[in-house]
This record gives C-alpha cells, sequence and structure tokens, in this order.
C-alpha cells in the first residue's frame, strides 16, 4: 500500500503538470508575465479563504522570511516556465524544469541537511531522474535556445521553491504557502503591471485552471514533506513534466515518441521503488 506521502507525491505531479499545461496555452496568447501574475492571485485568494476558514495562529518570524524566499524562486520560475511553454516547446521546458526541481532539493536534503534516505527510495528517485532526462531527449527537435535558457531558469526558482518551502513549512504549513504564494503575486504582478501593459486579452478560464491547480500542488507537496524527505517529495512530483506531455499529446496531438514512452514506465518504476522504501 502507497504511504501517503508518495499519493500526495503523485497528486502534486499530476496538478503540477495539469496547471503547467493550462498555463502554457495561455500564454501562447498573452503575456507569460500577465499568465503567472493572473495564476498566482488566484491561488493566493484561494490559500486566504484557508485563512479565514482555520484562523490559525500569527506566522513565525523564520516562516515570513523562508515563505517569502521560496515565493521569490516559485514565482520567477512560473513566469520562466509559462514563458518556455508558450514558445511551443513544451515538453522539453518542462522536462528540464522538472529535472532541476529534483536534483536541488535532493542535493541540499541530502548533503546540508543530513535527511535519510533509504536505498530503494534512492533507486526510485534515479528511475524518476531517467524518466524526467528520457522525457526531455523525446522532446529536442527544432527548440529554441531561448527555451532551453527559460528551462533552465525554471528549473533553478523551482529548485530553490523547494528547498526554503521545505523550512517555512516545518514551522507553520498553512501560513507557508500563504506568504510564498503572496511573495510571487507582488513580484510578479508588479513586473506584469510595468512590463506587459500591452498584452493580449488573457485567457481567464485558462488562468484559473493554472492558478488553482498551482496551488493544489503546493499544498499536497507541503503535506507530503510529513511523511517523507523532501527530496524524495520533488523527485515525485518533479515527474510532473509526463502529464503535461500527456495532455499536449491527447489535446494538441504532439507525438509521443518511444523516450517519452519509456519516461512514462520509468516515472511509474519510480514511484513503486519510493514507496518500497517508505
Amino acid at each position: 500500500m502507497l504511504e501517503s506521502g508518495v499519493l500526495l507525491g503523485v497528486g502534486s505531479a499530476v496538478a503540477w503538470g495539469t496547471g503547467d499545461f493550462a498555463g502554457g496555452l495561455a500564454a501562447r496568447r498573452s503575456s507569460g508575465l500577465v499568465v503567472t501574475a493572473g495564476a498566482q492571485l488566484i491561488g493566493l485568494l484561494a490559500l486566504l479563504v484557508g485563512v479565514l476558514v482555520l484562523r490559525p495562529a500569527a506566522p513565525q518570524a523564520a516562516t515570513i522570511g523562508f515563505g517569502a524566499l521560496a515565493g521569490i524562486g516559485g514565482g520567477l520560475g512560473l513566469a520562466a516556465l509559462y514563458r518556455g511553454l508558450g514558445l511551443g516547446s513544451m515538453g522539453l521546458v518542462s522536462a528540464v524544469s522538472g529535472l532541476g526541481a529534483v536534483l536541488i532539493p535532493l542535493g541540499v536534503g541530502i548533503w546540508l541537511w543530513g535527511n535519510d534516505v533509504q536505498a530503494l527510495q534512492l533507486i526510485g528517485v534515479a528511475l524518476a531522474l531517467a524518466a524526467v532526462a528520457a522525457a526531455s531527449g523525446a522532446t529536442t527537435k527544432g527548440v529554441s535556445r531561448e527555451g532551453l535558457v527559460l528551462a533552465l531558469i525554471a528549473a533553478l526558482g523551482f529548485g530553490l521553491w523547494f528547498v526554503f518551502i521545505d523550512r517555512a513549512a516545518s514551522h507553520d504549513r498553512l501560513w507557508a504557502l500563504v506568504i510564498s504564494r503572496a511573495s510571487a503575486t507582488l513580484l510578479v504582478g508588479g513586473t506584469a503591471a510595468v512590463r506587459a501593459r500591452r498584452a493580449a486579452p488573457p485567457n481567464l478560464p485558462l488562468i484559473a485552471v493554472a492558478g488553482v491547480a498551482d496551488v493544489a500542488a503546493n499544498a499536497m507537496v507541503v503535506l507530503a514533506f510529513a511523511t517523507i524527505p523532501v527530496g524524495v517529495a520533488a523527485a515525485l512530483s518533479g515527474t510532473y513534466p509526463l502529464a503535461t506531455m500527456l495532455l499536449a499529446r491527447v489535446t494538441l496531438k504532439e507525438s509521443l515518441p518511444r523516450l517519452g514512452l519509456a519516461a512514462v514506465f520509468l516515472a511509474v518504476a519510480g514511484i513503486v521503488f519510493i514507496s518500497l522504501g517508505s
């Protein structure tokens, strides 16, 4: 039976992949900054409803500081991701960003914080990384240099989000999410207001889907931290490019070559090994 943290990690991958697909489609019509700002705002409003209902105690200084840093990394990463997806290279941009989101928190968790990771979980993480690499190799044809740069920026931003949100959530999970989202909304929203005044009108339904899916994935990842190490949670949720790829295949008729199919099988095998080591 799969551990709850593993299920939450897989659920976050599905939610992130869905949100990224919706955000990428929206970014093909409007500015990536505008799409990101709208998605962040929708997610923030959903979290504020949670605060009004649950009425948690005031956040600690560590939660505010780490949460704000997480929001900066996540906001910049998401803006770069949506812009890259909007260029049309959905598979590669999503895959490379997922690779960074796995490697950075995994390395920090093991070498700096001394997280305990079992041998079977390490095998699962390796399989998850292989899945992301296979997804990347399956979609490299015709990708622009700008798309690759944006993918690397997204990878760095998402990796930093994992590192800082883990620290913030150790004090208060709900406030960690709220402060992270508020920080990202202010940063990306302010930048969008300055730089994207002439952008085409955004697709609000797609932005709504992206915002809700993104905040749902954030919440599941933070809840997963309670039972599995941050590196393992990142490895599971880092398979989100597969969801994006499959959605692009079904709705946009993008091809899914043999490497793409191999990525799916590797991801499933990785999930099994991670769960066996829990």
